[in-house]
């Protein structure tokens, strides 16, 4: 049954997904920090509130993924912001998140270089993604 995107519900099945992936668990190995997602407001979109999501990822575990304020993304090691149809575009895998950094689509706070090494956990967190059934608030 779909979710909602970037709801509770969708947080607790990401999660699931990013520590059932083998390949995550070994291209995370090492990764110590939080990474915030902020997703912008577009009303136009139905997506009238901005979210946050908050991600306690460490060496290969998701160990928390929470659906919170932009504000509360801001607080982690790596926040990305972009709006919410950008997000959209990374979620179906139209948009690389990395080539989005690199191309400033997704905004970086934090260590590039550092995400760049860690850039096939990133990819296969958006796998993750994928797995996860949506309901788009802009396709209802």
């Amino acid at each position: 049954m779909a979710v909602t995107a970037f709801s509770d519900e969708w947080a607790k099945e990401f999660k699931d997904e990013v520590n059932k992936s083998p390949v995550y668990k070994t291209a995370a190995k090492g990764w110590k920090w939080t990474v915030g997602l902020v997703v912008e407001a577009e009303p136009d979109k139905h997506f009238p509130e901005s979210k946050g999501i908050v991600m306690d990822l460490f060496d290969g575990e998701a160990r928390e993924i929470t659906v919170g304020t932009a504000a509360d993304a801001q607080k982690c090691d790596f926040v990305l912001t972009a709006p919410y149809s950008r997000w959209k575009e990374v979620a179906t895998k139209q948009l690389d998140a990395t080539k989005g950094m690199l191309q400033g689509k997704l905004k970086l706070k934090g260590d590039l270089p550092t995400i760049v090494r860690y850039t096939k956990a990133s990819q296969e967190m958006t796998e993750c993604t994928t797995r996860v059934p949506v309901e788009w608030p802009d396709e209802k």
